[in-house]
Formats: structure tokens, sequence, C-alpha cells
């Protein structure tokens, strides 16, 4: 039926219930076969006997049992299946009914007289049954006015439905035209004094009896936890997904300097399989049915089928930060730090932009957004002068914050009970802290409650805990503490010296020219680390983050990034914290000093939507130049010291092969351009006589030997890798000014995510 000819009819079955439920009297069989239309166009509802005929017979204490469940039989088959399309998930459950059965009842009927389809189909009752226990309504075919309406009516579980049905009705009339509805123009009989339009003949009474005979009895689901490990020498690199069913995990993992991979695990099997052509992969997600799995890789946003088949490129992602597939078959993704929140159809196309950031107070990067129930809403996280968890609407594209954060972690949406859910925040101590959140009617929360312990996160790019869960309460995650990690002396044979017992979030570590001083991220924040006098002090603090610290050629400053502007610039600030930072570099887009000359030019790495990651240096009198820049990332740049103190050589990291790679450069002509390793290769440092270059490739730490003619020699393996902390988009480890030995962060086995832990009807909430 239109929407407009329903409304009366919608308006008297509401009005009609409402009388009923008025006299406490509960119908529990409510269906299209029930309900009449008189030749005046005046709504009648039947089979009201059902209700009180059908009173479960006492237990054996005198009280009446609390099961709807009956032993009537003789019914036609099609009586049991129209029964079962209507029936509330709790009457299939065999648990008692109330007058919110009615409402799940109501919202059936409603979906099908506007849309002319049954919500549940099946050929047999358990068919129908298991769809009303598992299948999420799909009501994208009803008219969207009444969406609101049909999502409230048709929650699972009845605590989250509507109240009364005489909410059903505000909600119909606020949603008709964005306004208050006129009453239904026909009089229902009760209006009129009438009471007897409620009584008709009891019809098949076996309505409700295959609860009986075809139900098998109710299990109470047990939480179960197992484990999927993953091969030596393996680790999680990315946060995982997992379908809403909960029946397919999708990770990603890398061995060494290799590419990550994409693999998929099905639940019910024991392999893993490998998604063909994903290397480099992160930050997968899938659609809503599960059939198809996205990611970012080599540049792009990616999707491949589930079952099988060849990625198809959708589009540009230069820097990706997080995507997600909307339940109206759109994607919506952050293709760099600044590109905003950009919305796709799935099967390609112009990307549209949703939101916009600013510098100020929209805040520099919109990241990591997760799409709510109902298709109308995304969850989406701010960095900068604004930061917190957002809800944007995608009919107006307003958003409110409805997590206000001042750390550096992003929300998770857990859907298990529709949209009455609850967001999922991991703290610095890797503890996953709960907070309650209404998707269909956000405000603010806070998460004050521990959930679980040991999740792994990634600080600076995927904030997000490394977890995922699906509608069905299957939680998937990466267990593993980053802050579990110290800074240690490793000579060239791997002999480690400890720098003391503290543990703490160590993300990067740059000596200074005389080696007696380190400026060491902790999280965010840097510090400086006398190692003569065995003391630390910090170097910034408060809201803003701070990343890739360096040293001026004289050992009295400090040059970094930081977010405090807006947006990612690079300051300069006195080594003995004794003057604030001041700006040295702010440009549109984002720079990170990487490496500086003697003579005060330094390279910086810049992040272009379009390009990715470039390579530029800015001159002691603020002039730019390009270095490299090229659709790759170029990373790590590195200047090595040449005859008297020149620098003859740059050394950087680029993916343009499709994996991490060590290149060198003549500087400043760029000629000369030489790969130095050819089996994976990342953050690239010189020796203190520029006569060796240090990086890492496989397993392992290696050395090449710059020859006198300019050629270098190959890389020999100095020690294991595999117990410190590598990034390649920091500066994680240094040399000493001798060569002889190595500033490192260890990690203690706890830190390392190396498998998957898989909780089965995750009941903590």
């Amino acid at each position: 039926m239109d929407i407009d000819d329903a409304l009366p009819i919608i308006q008297q079955l509401i009005d009609g219930i409402e009388a009923a439920h008025e006299k406490n009297i509960v119908h529990r069989d409510l269906k299209p076969a029930n309900i009449k239309i008189t030749p005046e166009g005046v709504v009648k509802i039947l089979d009201f006997g059902l209700a009180k005929a059908m009173e479960p017979p006492p237990s054996n204490d005198g009280k009446p049992e609390n099961s709807p469940t009956l032993t009537i039989g003789a019914t036609q088959a099609g009586a049991i299946l129209g029964t079962a399309a209507y029936m509330a998930p709790e009457q299939a459950k065999g648990k008692a009914a109330d007058k919110r059965s009615d409402i799940w009842s109501l919202g059936v009927i409603l979906y099908e007289m506007l849309t002319g389809q049954r919500l549940f189909e099946g050929e047999s009752a358990v068919e129908i049954l298991g769809g009303v226990l598992n299948k999420e309504p799909d009501l994208s075919a009803a008219p969207r006015r009444v969406h609101r309406l049909l999502r409230w009516c048709l929650e699972k579980d009845r605590k989250d439905r509507l109240a009364s049905i005489s909410d059903a009705r505000r909600l119909l009339n606020r949603d008709s035209d964005g306004a208050d509805s006129a009453a239904a123009t026909t009089p229902l009989p009760s209006r009129l004094g009438r009471a007897g339009w409620i009584v008709a003949g009891v019809v098949a009474a076996a309505s409700l009896a295959f609860a009986l005979l075809n139900r098998p009895t109710a299990v109470q689901k047990t939480e179960a936890r197992l484990t999927i490990p993953l091969p030596p020498g393996q680790e999680i690199t990315s946060y995982p997904a997992i379908t809403r069913d909960g029946r397919t995990v999708a990770y990603v993992t890398q061995q060494g300097a290799d590419a990550p991979q994409l693999y998929l695990r099905d639940l019910n099997s024991f392999e893993a399989r490998a998604v063909a052509g994903s290397s480099g992969a992160a930050q997968p997600f899938f659609s809503p049915d599960g059939k198809w799995v996205a990611f970012f890789a080599q540049g792009h946003l990616q999707k491949a089928e589930v079952a099988g088949g060849a990625p198809i490129r959708l589009a540009e992602a230069a820097v990706p930060f997080g995507g997600t597939w909307n339940e109206d078959n759109t994607i919506i993704y952050a293709g760099s730090l600044g590109s905003g929140l950009l919305r796709i159809p799935a099967s390609g196309g112009a990307p549209e932009s949703l939101t916009k950031p600013d510098g100020a107070a929209k805040g520099y990067a919109h990241v990591l957004p997760q799409a709510l129930p109902g298709g109308r809403s995304v969850f989406f996280t701010i960095w900068g002068q604004t930061q917190g968890g957002m809800v944007l609407s995608l009919d107006s594209r307003r958003w409110e914050t409805v997590l206000p954060q001042t750390t550096f972690a992003s929300g998770v949406f857990d859907a298990t009970n529709g949209s009455r859910g609850r967001l999922l925040v991991v703290d610095r101590a890797a503890g996953m802290m709960a907070a309650p959140f209404d998707a269909a009617h956000p405000g603010r929360t806070n998460a004050d409650t521990t959930v679980l312990t040991n999740v792994y996160y990634d600080v600076e790019r995927e904030s997000r805990g490394w977890l995922d869960v699906s509608k069905t309460g299957t939680a998937v995650f990466a267990p593993g503490n980053p802050a579990k990690t110290s800074l240690v002396w490793v000579d060239r044979e791997g002999k480690i010296e400890a720098l003391g017992k503290d543990q703490d979030l160590y993300r990067e570590a740059s000596l200074s020219p005389d080696g007696a001083r380190a400026v060491v991220r902790h999280g965010l924040d840097l510090w400086v680390h006398d190692s003569q006098r065995g003391t630390s002090s910090p170097l910034t603090s408060g809201n803003a983050s701070n990343l890739l610290p360096l040293w001026s050629r004289d050992s009295t400053r400090i040059i970094f990034a930081s977010n405090r502007g807006g947006d990612w610039d690079i300051y300069t600030q006195p080594a003995d914290a004794s003057r604030p930072a001041e700006v040295l570099l702010k440009r549109p887009y984002d720079q990170y000093p990487v490496s500086i000359m003697a003579d005060g030019t330094m390279l910086y790495v810049e992040t272009h939507p379009k390009t990715g990651r470039d390579l530029w240096t800015l001159s002691p009198d603020g002039k730019t130049s390009p270095l490299r820049v090229t659709p790759f990332n170029e990373t790590e740049g590195q200047f090595s010291t040449g005859p008297e103190g020149r620098p003859r050589w740059v050394a950087y990291s680029s993916d343009e092969s499709g994996r991490s790679e060590i290149y060198v450069q003549s500087y400043p002509s760029g000629t000369n351009r030489t790969a130095i390793s050819s089996g994976g290769g990342m953050v690239p440092t010189w020796s203190g006589d520029g006569k060796q270059l240090f990086y890492i490739t496989g397993d392992a730490v290696v050395a090449a030997e710059v020859r006198p003619d300019g050629t270098f020699g190959p890389p020999h393996k100095l020690f294991d890798r595999a117990n410190f902390f590598f990034h390649t988009l920091f500066h994680s480890y240094d040399v000493s000014p001798d060569g002889k030995r190595f500033l490192m962060i260890q990690r203690d086995p706890g830190s390392v995510p190396r498998q998957l832990n898989v909780i089965l009807n995750w009941s903590d909430r």
C-alpha cells in the first residue's frame, strides 16, 4: 500500500492494540489474517479470544507457567507458518509474551503492508523461526519515513523495543512528513464506546503450538574462548575484522621485512587462507552480508570476494586511516590524514566528501569511521584542537561529540545488542573500557568500565583497540601490551645492556651528536634522557602529540613534529626545555622532520593526499625544495656525512616495488640512484663517519659498506631483530657516534601481537 493510504489503517491498528493493552490484554497472535477492514474503512482486530483462552495451565505450585507453549494439534501447516512469520523472538524461544510482543508483530505487519513482502520467510516453521531469531531485518524496501518506527518495533531484545504502543503513535506522527500528522479520520468503534469489536471467535489455536512441535529446547549460550596462532616469526600488523554473523575473521600479518599480507579465517575451519594480491594490506573491514572484504594496500582502497578472487581497486587512498561498509552499499573511508571522510559506491566511483577538517575547530583529521545500525549515521574520531568520538548524520551532514577525549584512543562500536550497544575504548595499559551508547539516540558518554585486558593498539595511527565484535556476540582481538618495552644498548654482536628496569610505551630514540643524551618518545610525548647522569626529564607535555624528534648538530635544540597548531607542523625547542617550542615550518598538509645537516639544512617528509609521503628539504633561509616526490611513499630519509662533513648520499625507504625497500641517491644532485636492499628493507641509519649504512631486512639488522668508489657492498647481518621494536615511519633506533653499539627499544614477549583471541558469546557486558 502507498504510505499515505496506509496511515489511517496504521493509526487504527495502534489505537486498537492500545485499547487492548489498557485492559491488560495481550493479543499474542497478531497477523494480517486477524485484521479485517469493513466497507466503511473501520479496522477490526480479531481473535482476541486466543489471549484469554490460551492462558497456560497452572503449575504444581498453583502459579502459571512462564511459557506460552501449548499442546494443541490438528492445525493446518499454513496456519503454523503464518503465525511463525509474525511471532516475536521471545515467543519463539518459548518465553511468555507481553505487550512488547504485540509491538514486534505490529512492526512485521506494517512492513508487509507497505512493501508487499514478508519480512521473514521459509519453507518450514523452523526456517522462519531461524530468521526471526537470527536475521537482522532489512528495512530498505520500506518507506524511509517509517524506518525509525520499524527499527524500534523490531528490536530482537524486548528490553530495547518500544515500551508502550503509545510510543509507536508518537513516532509515526513525528516521522510523517517531519511534522505531527492528523489523527486517523475514520473513528474506531472503541472511541464510540463499543467494546465488542475486540471479541470474535477463537480460531485455530495451534498458532503457537509449533514452539513445542518444531523447535528444540532453548539452550543457554556459553561463553567460549579460543586462539588463532600465527606461524613462527609472524606478527599482527593491523586491527582485525569479523563478519556480522561472526563466521569469518580477517587479519593482516607480516614476517620480518616482507610486505604485510591479508588472511581470512572461517571459524569453522582449521586453516587460514591468504587473499591473493593483497600485499601491503592494512585495516580490513567486511561488507554487511559478509561476502566481500575491503582493505587498503598499495595506495588504494580495494575489495575482494571472501569466496575467492583477485582484489578490485576502488579508489586512491595514499595514507589511509580506516574504512567502513555501510548498509546502503556504500563505503566510507579516510584516504589520508587531511582528506576528511569520503564516500563511494561499493562498486567504485568518484569519492564524495562527507566531512572536511579545517586544522582548527574541526580538527586536522577525521579518521576511523564505523557505520552504525540503520545506515544513517557514522561514528568516527577527530584529532586536533577538537578531539574525540563523533557521530555524523549522513542526512544532515552534521556531527556531534559523543565521546569527549583528551587521550589518543578511538572507540569501537559493539552492536551485539543492536542500536543500544556500547563504545569500546582502549587505555594506555591495554585495557578495553566500555561506555554505554545508544546509536539511535546518540548522546555523550564515558568509558569507565573495564571489560577486557591486554588488547593491543597502535598509539600513532590505528589508535582504536585491535578488536572487533560481530552482531552475534563473537569478539576477536589481538592480545598484547605495546607499553611493555624498555631502552637498551645492543652491540654489533647482539649483546644487550639494559639502561634501566622501567618499561614504558617507548617508540622512538635519537642520540645527540656526542652520544651523551637521547631524546626518546614515550607514547606521544618527548623526554630527554641523560645516560651519563642517569636522569630523564620531559620536553613536551599537554594534549598535543609529538613525533620524530632529532637533534640539532650543536646538540642544543630538538626538532620534532607536533599537531599542537591544528595539523602536523615542525617545531624546534631548546633541549633543556628552558623555552617553549617555536614553529620552524608550517605548510599545507603535514610535515615531519627526519634528518638534519651540519649547516642546518633539514630533510622532512610531507604527506600529500595524492602522492602520499614525499621527501622535501628546508634550507636555513627557509626555502623548501622537493627531493623525491612520486606516486609512491618515500619515508625515513637520512643524510650521510661525506668529506669535510658534507653529505654525499641520502638514504630512504620506498614502496614503489610493492614493499618497502632501501634506496640511496647522491645529494644534492639526485643522481646515481641505487637500490640497496632486494628482500625488503626499512629504517636506514648511517654510521657517524658515513662509511656504513644500517637497516632492517628480513629478521636481521644489517650493515652495508660504502666503498671508496662510492658503490655499496652487500649487506651482512649484525644481529637478530625479532626482539626489538621497529616502525617504517619512525626513527625507532639510533647508532652511537663510534658505530659500535645501538640504542634500541626492546620488546617484552607480551608486547608483540602473535595470535588472535576469539571469544564466542562474549557475555561481559
